[in-house]
């Protein structure tokens, strides 16, 4: 009997380590599901995402957690992270970067690689979602 799973989620550890756990996670849900030109985008949004939660929220603190969410659409694959909250929300850095900058353009990129992207809060934390296209979807 095969089972054909269109939306997957996992619980993570609000820690560092554990974004290359979600890239890998994402890598292989996505990989039979999805155009092969999708699947590093996808990855890439996933771990913008990620850090997000554990940077610059709740889930990166002392026992916090998120959890990544996963659905593949004919048109598109939908990322979700839900995280511990934060007292802000979301927002793009529209600050300018310098050549050695290596953090504050995680939105940017998502907002770049998706067709729509944003935040609901919850009863508890915060999602945020992107519906990342590849060229052949």
């Amino acid at each position: 009997m095969v089972i054909d799973v269109e939306c997957l989620s996992r619980l993570f550890a609000g820690r560092r380590e554990s974004i290359s756990d979600a890239r890998a996670f994402t890598r292989a849900f996505v990989v039979d599901r999805s155009p092969d030109d999708l699947v590093d985008t996808v990855e890439l949004v996933v771990s913008e995402l990620c850090t997000n939660a554990v940077e610059h929220t709740a889930s990166g603190e002392e026992g916090g957690q998120f959890v990544l969410e996963l659905a593949v659409h004919s048109e598109h694959v939908r990322v979700g992270v839900v995280d511990f909250g934060a007292h802000t929300e979301p927002t793009l850095n529209d600050e300018p970067f310098g050549v050695d900058a290596v953090s504050g353009r995680g939105l940017l990129i998502v907002e770049t690689v998706s067709k729509a992207w944003g935040s609901e809060r919850l009863r508890v934390g915060r999602r945020v979602w992107a519906d990342v296209v590849g060229a052949s979807m």
